[in-house]
């Protein structure tokens, strides 16, 4: 893992991000942040998955991304930010229990304990910075954590995902492999969240996340949600940090919550 900690702690230095955990729920959560006074507004971004695979049958050891996408685009964001990793992922020697048992970056990714665990996290780092509002950034898996933690609080301003994975189910069935009866699937919890601002950039190019992913959960968000899915020319995990810039002008289609 020390080669993936040195990059990501590269893409963290350059921005002037400061390394932490949190712990919650059994987990050690690595976090990097920005050393700013505090701030009624908080963006947190999710990481992805990261290498919770090794080949489509042999279950990685380590999940900590060899690319963490997430931190590329939290670094070039300028506002009040933290950067959250998934379970185990920079920090599995922190958490020698929790991470002998890898359902936890398998078929239990996104089960009620880890969702859990996000959501005591995020009341953490609230309180930590003084914020009333928090505005979520989900990349690929991360933004089936996104989703499913915005689904149970009501400080959710805003809700971003980045080639999100937002049906497990039906990405599971598209790619003929085992599904993840232990986890919970954002999509069915669309209705929870539809009174959110929303965009879920996808990527026109992806072969891991199918577009239509996105669309199916705009539909079950209803009528009168605040949502867009926009197309980016962006493969699964490229393309992202070179348009995360002009991608974080893009308007809501309505006014962000405030409360």
């Amino acid at each position: 893992m020390s080669q993936r900690l040195n990059n990501a702690e590269t893409i963290a230095e350059s921005a002037g991000l400061l390394g932490g955990e949190v712990e919650a729920g059994g987990f050690r959560l690595a976090t990097w942040r920005h050393a700013a006074p505090t701030s009624a507004d908080l963006s947190i971004y999710i990481e992805g998955d990261g290498l919770a695979w090794i080949s489509r049958n042999h279950i990685s050891s380590d999940p900590t991304p060899i690319t963490p996408v997430a931190l590329q685009l939290a670094a070039l964001d300028s506002s009040p930010i933290v950067y959250l990793a998934r379970p185990c992922q920079f920090t599995a020697a922190l958490s020698p229990v929790a991470c002998r048992d890898e359902k936890w970056w398998t078929g239990a990714r996104f089960s009620e304990t880890v969702i859990s665990a996000f959501d005591q996290t995020i009341n953490t780092l609230k309180g930590q910075s003084n914020a009333q509002r928090i505005h979520l950034v989900g990349y690929s898996g991360g933004a089936a954590i996104a989703v499913l933690v915005a689904a149970r609080r009501n400080d959710i301003a805003s809700l971003r995902t980045v080639a999100g994975n937002l049906n497990h189910a039906e990405l599971h069935k598209h790619h003929k492999v085992s599904q993840m009866p232990d986890s919970l699937n954002p999509v069915e919890y669309a209705a929870q969240v539809s009174h959110i601002p929303q965009l879920h950039f996808i990527g026109s190019i992806d072969s891991v996340i199918p577009p239509d992913l996105a669309q199916h959960f705009l539909d079950r968000l209803g009528h009168g949600n605040c949502a867009q899915v926009i197309k980016v020319q962006a493969t699964h995990n490229t393309g992202w940090k070179e348009q995360w810039p002009r991608l974080l002008k893009t308007p809501f289609p309505c006014e962000v919550l405030r409360r």
